[in-house]
């Protein structure tokens, strides 16, 4: 898609400083900055983290500069208003908190933005629960990606007053490619593969459905492998012809994956509101995903996709064969897909983020 137009200008930029992972890490919310980088006259962005592969030292490393580079900018930049501070869970609040400080330090307004589908699990594990919801409620704004985020917040002692619902943007593709024809459905897994994403759940599906799905699937998987063997659980289950591991996908590979897909899957144990599965709708795809985090609220069963239980092997199986069997209504769920997505173009997530801006800076 072409960008045609800049929707924070200069004159409100200069007064935005964004920190969070860099937008060349792998993962949604990189996905989100690189989007916001676009529509932003002037971007300015410190990376306080990298990727999750990297070594110890240089995850260090990414916290340090990024401290560094924080304390002098809002010390001699006096153009600067608002810190927006993407964070997820674990180790991400934490040096989140420090930054937080360091605005407040300063007295400067500060935009917490959530993106953890894990926030809970980090939450009810922690020891000092009163520290974490502390923290949050020193930033003058909450965001949040779904209602049910907002109400889980409020009842863990956020005010409410500071919490706000902005949905994740997505660029949609200028053009949709017809499906292929070749009698196989090509299902599409896009993100991290790991156990709590339901990756290999996916592999036990098809392991033990082999004969069921034989020259009726193709699932592609592009993602970086964090835990398991994937590509050895592949060979030993006698997978090859039903599974095509593509790597980690970006750009025009990415957009290729989407563009060639018939279904999206993501069956995952936590979630705040996944990127991908707002993608595989703006390609018109209909999505088989968990009922978790902020997902029902924007994959309807029956209606744009289907939803499962995490963990529902079962489930995850009849759901796939639903869209093998009933070919007709990959393109209907599809169409109400793309319906449901478009609160999520650019135009609309980006005027209301603007206004969160003017709003601070009265």
């Amino acid at each position: 898609m072409t960008i045609k137009a800049k929707y924070i200008n200069k004159e409100l930029s200069q007064k935005i400083l964004t920190l969070g992972i860099s937008i060349t890490a792998f993962g949604g919310v990189a996905a989100v900055l690189s989007s916001y980088e676009k529509y932003f006259d002037g971007f300015r962005m410190i990376p306080t983290f990298r990727h999750r592969v990297d070594t110890k030292f240089i995850k260090a490393w990414y916290a340090f500069q990024a401290v560094v580079r924080c304390f002098l900018l809002l010390l001699f930049d006096w153009r600067i208003k608002i810190v927006h501070i993407h964070g997820a869970a674990y180790a991400s609040f934490h040096r989140k908190a420090v930054f937080i400080g360091i605005a407040k330090m300063f007295h400067k307004k500060i935009v917490y933005h959530q993106h953890a589908g894990e926030f809970q699990d980090f939450y009810d594990k922690s020891d000092n629960k009163k520290w974490i919801v502390d923290t949050v409620n020193r930033c003058d704004k909450l965001i949040v990606l779904s209602q049910s985020w907002k109400r889980y917040y409020s009842s863990i002692g956020v005010d409410e007053q500071k919490i706000v619902v902005l949905n994740n943007i997505v660029i949609p593709p200028a053009s949709i490619l017809p499906r292929q024809a070749d009698g196989k459905l090509h299902l599409l897994y896009l993100g991290e593969i790991k156990e709590k994403k339901g990756s290999y759940d996916l592999l036990k599906v098809l392991k033990t459905s082999k004969e069921l799905f034989k020259d009726k699937l193709l699932l592609h998987v592009g993602g970086i492998v964090m835990d398991g063997d994937f590509n050895a659980i592949i060979a030993e289950s006698g997978l090859s012809s039903l599974v095509r591991y593509e790597g980690w996908v970006t750009g025009a590979k990415k957009n290729e994956c989407l563009e060639r897909a018939d279904v999206f899957i993501l069956p995952s144990y936590f979630e705040g509101l996944p990127i991908t599965i707002l993608e595989a709708m703006s390609y018109s795809h209909p999505v088989i995903a968990t009922s978790v985090g902020g997902i029902p609220e924007i994959v309807h069963s029956h209606k744009n996709g289907i939803l499962v239980e995490p963990g529902n092997l079962e489930q995850i199986k009849n759901a796939i064969l639903f869209f093998i069997e009933n070919t007709g209504k990959i393109s209907e769920y599809g169409e109400n897909a793309y319906q449901t997505v478009q609160p999520f173009f650019p135009e609309t997530v980006l005027g209301k983020l603007k206004k969160i801006y003017i709003d601070l800076l009265k």
